[in-house]
């Protein structure tokens, strides 16, 4: 709502035509009666809602609410326009059933347009309420419904919900998940009591669809995921596979795929929630405020709009006339409040006496019915006319009265102005159908078209736009899709289409697709050149070569190491005894370093598992000021390697961030989504020191290793650039989704002075290879911060030695500033469960 209308149309169909409806016709009318009327106070109060409703289309509504303009949404300037509205409506459906517009329209134009006029209203009335009521059936506004109880299930049993949990995709339906558990969430709507920073500082209606909110969206949702044991945050119910690529690389595992489809993401090592959750205290003064103004400002209000009935019996009581004028003496009125109260008292005497006769009493009720219906009548009646007295400042109406008014025409003129209007508006309807034909036939269009349908999986109607004499058999271009991963292929949202003319022929065309695709790690643009075809007069798009290469071996075998916890050795619903309980793997960090890379701080380093069981791992890290006091911790999120095989080395970086949304910066463009969006920390003191901490437990998750990197080459370009190319082999009997590639820079000392972690976009399949290209970070653009650090791991005595010498490393050259780089690779296989 806070978009603009013009460049997101669908944003304007959603919040401004749709609340508005068949009202928008009529809008001149409204502003017309509620100006030149006593209702010119609405018809102020009217404009300044329908102005602030109008969003981003103009500045001015953010400019008059300036900070709050990022924060509410603006919908709700609009509802309340439309009630407000309502009476001048009704005053227009009077006047052109009986009244002016009724009589000027049967003078100028006749009975028939007349009559043909409000049939017109009435029957485009019903049809904009049917296509409003049937919208969400043209395009989905919320996800299928769920069944709940597989959930609530899995948060009962094992002592669940004595963690936080998260949904992703709900919609609307996670309110009423949560009214089913008694198990607490970080999300919740934006008009619930949230008390979390994250969530009061940012316009984020709900972290379950944070994809559509921007940078505070995605970055909050980034924040809770990233550092989760700050939340008690272990479970994710997960109904969108947008978010799979970003939970897997932040440490998160797939758990279990429930009945009802809704995956399960696991967060191991994380601290369930205290049996007592802390509580703000409120003063004493705001709680009798909340119990006793809302409740007395609905009483007042009833009782001044009840004034026309008590409103002459005060009068008489204080002996004041109507206007107000004469003075009571004080015996006047003590004589009168007790004459009143003499006259109740004995008026509920005669009726608690005489309740015994029933008839009496019917009829007692009857009249009091009577007399309230008779009043009601009265105070409902319209005039005769629709004409109101004018307000004396408004000027305009003596110029208007001044205006010779039209004669009646004659029916000939009628028939005339008739045939004229309806020849008018159908030229009008055929001449925008045909232009919007057009449009949609023109190549440009046929491209747009064809992308969008692959965007939202209608495969068969993006079939229909190939070439027929070229394309493959349906089945076929099914199969090729599907056989085509990867992160734009699996996890990609199209955000933009741009299409450039190459070569125009009258029968061929080829253009250029400039796409522009968002994930929840990165964002990709491609360019792909499309050649289309005038068959029949409609334009078709030739497909493109598909790839025909096999892979060397037909049946493949490979013996892999296995992992499983058992957990319990003795099922039970008792808690986990303590022997059952691993003992936490022995961590060793080999190096960190504090840095500072584009204006952002990071501790960088390397880490090692030592123990002979697999390990889920955790690092933190915390910058402090001269006396010790933390300043801010964070959680190394993307850039390490979360699950960790024996004797395996990691790299690890920690990119310290601050709330997403609580600076105005991150709130300028909160219409474009921007995975890894960046908040600057907010440091009160100097930095004096940073200590990291890293710990894990035994995991059997995500253990597979079956990417590698071969034909390793640095190249120098001609502009001073370092690139780093090779090929990544799938050695695996699974496809590799998204290939995650580590480079690791080491100065003279064998020591971590930067890390750097880049997403492929194309998948690996099994037994296959892709060739990779990737930049290398020079040494100017990392900034090394001399400030001492303390590393904390569950291992006493280092069992590697820093100095020594990795075969792995590759020497890079003199002139980049770093002595070595260490290349290690990770994968997300996305078809595990």
């Amino acid at each position: 709502s806070r978009d603009s209308f013009i460049k997101n149309t669908a944003a304007g169909l959603v919040f401004w035509l749709v609340p508005y409806g068949l009202s928008l016709l009529l809008l001149p009318y409204v502003f017309y009666k509620g100006i030149t009327t006593r209702a010119w106070p609405m018809i102020l109060s009217w404009s300044a809602l329908f102005f602030l409703g109008t969003g981003g289309t103009t500045p001015y509504p953010k400019m008059l609410l300036g900070g709050a303009f990022d924060v509410l949404t603006l919908d709700r300037f609009t509802f309340w326009a439309t009630i407000t509205q309502l009476p001048l409506l009704g005053e227009f459906v009077v006047s052109m059933r009986h009244g002016r517009l009724a009589r000027y329209t049967r003078e100028q134009f006749g009975d028939i347009t007349w009559r043909l006029a409000q049939i017109t209203l009435i029957v485009s009335y019903l049809l904009v309420s049917i296509f409003v009521a049937n919208l969400t059936k043209f395009r989905k506004f919320q996800p299928d419904p769920i069944n709940f109880q597989p959930i609530v299930t899995f948060l009962e049993k094992d002592q669940h919900s004595r963690w936080r949990y998260l949904t992703l995709g709900f919609g609307d339906q996670m309110a009423w998940l949560s009214a089913q558990t008694t198990a607490s969430s970080v999300d919740g709507n934006y008009h619930s009591a949230r008390r979390l920073p994250e969530m009061t500082s940012t316009p984020v209606e709900r972290l379950e669809g944070a994809k559509y909110s921007g940078v505070p969206g995605i970055g909050s949702l980034q924040q809770f995921i990233a550092v989760p044991d700050k939340y008690n945050l272990k479970f994710i119910f997960s109904n969108d596979q947008f978010y799979d690529p970003l939970l897997f690389f932040s440490g998160w595992h797939r758990l279990q795929r429930l009945e009802n489809g809704i995956m399960v993401w696991e967060r191991e090592d994380i601290p369930p929630m205290p049996e007592v959750l802390p509580r703000k205290e409120i003063p004493y003064y705001q709680r009798v405020m909340w119990g006793i103004v809302p409740m007395s400002a609905i009483v007042s209000a009833l009782i001044a709009f009840a004034s026309p009935v008590w409103a002459p019996y005060f009068l008489w009581l204080l002996n004041l006339d109507e206007e107000g004028t004469g003075l009571s003496t004080g015996h006047q009125v003590r004589g009168r409040v007790w004459r009143l109260l003499g006259y109740w008292f004995m008026f509920v005497w005669q009726r608690i006496s005489g309740f015994g006769r029933r008839a009496w009493l019917m009829s007692r009720i009857a009249n009091v019915w009577r007399a309230i219906d008779g009043r009601l009548l009265r105070w409902s009646q319209l005039p005769v006319s629709d004409d109101t007295p004018p307000v004396r400042w408004q000027v305009w109406l003596d110029w208007a009265r001044q205006l010779p008014r039209p004669r009646p025409a004659t029916p000939t003129a009628q028939h005339i102005r008739l045939a004229l209007l309806v020849l008018i508006v159908l030229t009008a309807g055929a001449s925008a159908v045909n232009w919007y034909t057009n449009q949609l036939r023109t190549p440009a269009a046929v491209v747009q078209a064809y992308y969008d349908d692959l965007d939202f999986r209608r495969f068969t109607s993006a079939y229909a736009r190939l070439d027929p004499a070229t394309r493959p058999a349906y089945d076929q271009y099914l199969i090729d899709l599907s056989v085509t991963g990867g992160m734009v292929a699996s996890y990609g949202k199209l955000n933009n289409v741009k299409v450039d003319t190459l070569a125009a022929e009258p029968e061929r065309v080829e253009l250029a697709a400039h796409t522009d695709w968002v994930t929840s790690l990165s964002t990709y643009q491609t360019t792909q050149n499309l050649t289309l075809m005038l068959h029949d007069g409609q334009w078709v798009i030739e497909p493109d070569a598909v790839d025909i290469t096999v892979p060397p071996e037909q049946f493949f075998r490979r013996a892999e190491i296995g992992y499983v916890s058992t957990g319990r050795r003795r099922v039970t619903t008792k808690p986990t005894e303590f022997g059952d309980i691993l003992d936490r793997p022995e961590l060793q960090v080999l190096s960190s370093h504090l840095v500072k890379h584009n204006g952002r701080y990071s501790v960088v380093g390397e880490l090692l598992n030592t123990s002979s069981d697999p390990s889920d791992v955790t690092v933190t890290a915390f910058l402090r000021d001269a006396d010790g006091k933390e300043l801010i911790r964070y959680n190394a999120q993307e850039a390490m390697v979360h699950k960790l095989l024996p004797k395996e080395v990691t790299p690890f970086r920690v990119d310290f961030e601050g709330v997403a949304g609580a600076v105005l910066s991150d709130t300028l463009d909160l219409k474009n989504f921007k995975p890894g969006a960046y908040t600057p920390p907010v440091l009160t003191r100097p930095i004096a020191s940073f200590d990291a901490y890293a710990k894990g437990v035994v995991t059997q998750h995500d253990l597979d290793r079956n990417l590698s990197l071969q034909n390793m080459q640095i190249t120098r370009n001609a502009d001073g650039s370092a690139h780093l190319t090779g090929q990544l082999l799938n050695t695996g009997t699974a496809e590799a989704t998204i290939p995650h590639v580590f480079l690791t820079y080491y100065d003279a000392e064998n020591q971590v002075v930067w890390v750097d972690h880049i997403y492929i976009r194309d998948a690996v399949r099994p037994q296959r290879m892709q060739p990779i290209d990737i930049l290398l970070t020079p040494a100017s653009d990392v900034e090394q911060i001399g400030h001492p650090g303390a590393l904390f791991a569950n291992k006493i005595q280092p069992d590697v030695d820093a100095q020594t010498a990795w075969r792995e490393r590759l020497p890079l050259p003199p002139g980049m500033g770093f002595a070595s780089l260490r290349v290690s690779v990770n994968s997300f296989e996305g078809t595990s469960l």
